[in-house]
């Protein structure tokens, strides 16, 4: 799928504008007594013993549902340990939370410019008030933009949805929460921001972490708090998920890894 996003526009317009074992032991011998003979009994057969089976010892049956329990664990775990680092002052009910989405293995989008593609991220996963964290690397000869969907219509290409792209332009590290319609940018409850936290060089990692509680939005970069924001028409309060990336020209691409959703729904 190709396009201009609007955000990326807009930014280029204020950018013009702002700048032109043992032995066996042996047998005793017998000693000669005089017995008178007596009558002997036939021998009976004896009955020899018959091979038993012996039980093997048991083997362990590995349990799958307590190894995944285990490691549903841990990741809970690790993730709300980044949430005390960063959210441990603020009045953020995080605690009151709980993971519901990790990711397993790193996700790259690839792009030969111009290029803007939208992937989903699990058809299954949905969330109104949550947590996202994604650390997002990128790479690419020119314009650059990552970012992430939420709250979206199960049709991610055309549903009405929040994005959160950010941009790397020289001298111009942008951001913004956009509402998307059919495809088209709509309004931005936050317009484009500009923000130093982000890093430009290529292949570098930038953190993104957003509080989404109703029609309050925080934003995080880089660890570095950027402002809270409103959405008062409340134009999405539930849906999906998914990652975006646009390359203005040549090669590039935006890898997500270490990812999670945190849910603050009761």
């Amino acid at each position: 799928m190709k396009r201009f996003p609007f955000f990326a526009l807009l930014v280029l317009m204020i950018a013009a504008l702002a700048c032109g074992g043992t032995a066996p032991q042996p047998t005793p011998e017998p000693t000669a007594t005089l017995v008178e003979p007596t009558s002997t009994p036939e021998p009976t057969d004896t009955p020899l013993p018959t091979d038993t089976a012996t039980p093997l010892p048991p083997t362990a049956t590995p349990d799958t549902t307590a190894t995944a329990a285990a490691r549903a664990t841990q990741s809970a775990e690790g993730a709300l340990s980044e949430l005390d680092k960063l959210l441990g002052d603020t009045d953020i009910p995080y605690k009151d939370g709980r993971l519901i989405w990790k990711q397993t293995e790193p996700f790259k989008i690839s792009m030969t410019g111009p290029d803007y593609q939208i992937s989903d991220i699990d058809d299954d996963l949905t969330a109104g008030n949550f947590i996202f964290k994604s650390d997002v690397i990128w790479e690419a000869s020119g314009i650059v933009i990552c970012g992430v969907i939420f709250r979206s219509e199960p049709n991610l290409l055309n549903g009405r949805q929040y994005q959160f792209p950010y941009l790397r332009l020289s001298g111009l590290p942008a951001w913004a929460i956009e509402v998307h319609e059919f495809g088209n940018f709509k309004n931005s409850p936050t317009d484009i921001k500009f923000s130093n936290a982000l890093d430009l060089e290529n292949g570098a990692t930038n953190q993104l972490v957003l509080v989404v509680q109703d029609d309050n939005f925080t934003v995080y970069i880089n660890q570095a708090r950027q402002g809270k924001f409103y959405d008062y028409s409340k134009q999405r309060m539930n849906g999906n998920f998914g990652f975006l990336a646009r390359q203005d020209s040549g090669n590039g691409y935006c890898e997500f890894e270490n990812s999670w959703v945190w849910s603050l729904d009761k």
